[in-house]
């Protein structure tokens, strides 16, 4: 029963970390100096994983919008770490469901995790560098003495939860993988020694 369970548990932990591109990657700060994009001084932009993924629009809040002429650019282009490593998740999720050899599903799974985790490390920072640079070009007004781009922009929850997700599944599997390896070696049948040949006897 709890093998079972264990089972179907690594392919749910595949699909929360996906859907953990729907929450936040990466803010914006309200205190950004002069706003940005197109949000007014005040107003957070939020951009989840699949705005990164997808070139999606990022989230700001309503009642700081710009008026329309005075809206800048706040859309990134997809980014192709964000998108590999959400398809790492998905093939994850599928693996975990569809290899039955316990052997092999779980050294995918380990390494299909670890990749994901990298690919998600790798795009954040290259998000944020990103967003730090545009940040720089665009405001209306200097920075504050002493600050910097890099401290208005912030990580989301979402991105912490999906790495979180993607260490707990590579660390799982791997110790799962080597408990399956230990077995198969443990089990492997040893040689038969060699059967004596036994002296015919003649009957007297």
């Amino acid at each position: 029963m709890l093998r079972r369970v264990a089972r179907w548990l690594t392919p749910t932990g595949f699909v929360l970390a996906a859907l953990c591109f729907t929450m936040a990657f990466a803010v914006v700060s309200c205190d950004a100096p002069g706003g940005y994009g197109r949000s007014a001084p005040g107003g957070t932009t939020t951009y989840t994983g699949l705005d990164l993924a997808t070139g999606g629009a990022p989230t700001v809040d309503p009642a700081h919008l710009r008026p329309a002429e005075q809206r800048q650019p706040d859309r990134l282009d997809p980014q192709p770490l964000a998108l590999a490593a959400l398809m790492l998740l998905v093939l994850g999720a599928i693996v975990a469901a569809v290899v039955r050899d316990t052997w092999a599903r779980r050294a995918a799974m380990a390494v299909i995790a670890a990749l994901a985790g990298v690919f998600l490390v790798a795009n954040q920072g290259t998000t944020e560098a990103l967003l730090e640079a545009r940040l720089q070009a665009q405001p209306a007004v200097p920075m504050p003495a002493g600050r910097t781009a890099t401290d208005y922009v912030h990580t989301g929850n979402g991105f912490g939860l999906a790495l979180l997700l993607t260490i707990a599944l590579f660390l799982g599997n791997l110790i799962a993988w080597w408990r399956a390896h230990r077995g198969l070696r443990a089990g492997r049948p040893a040689a038969e020694p060699p059967t004596a040949v036994q002296p015919s006897t003649v009957e007297s």
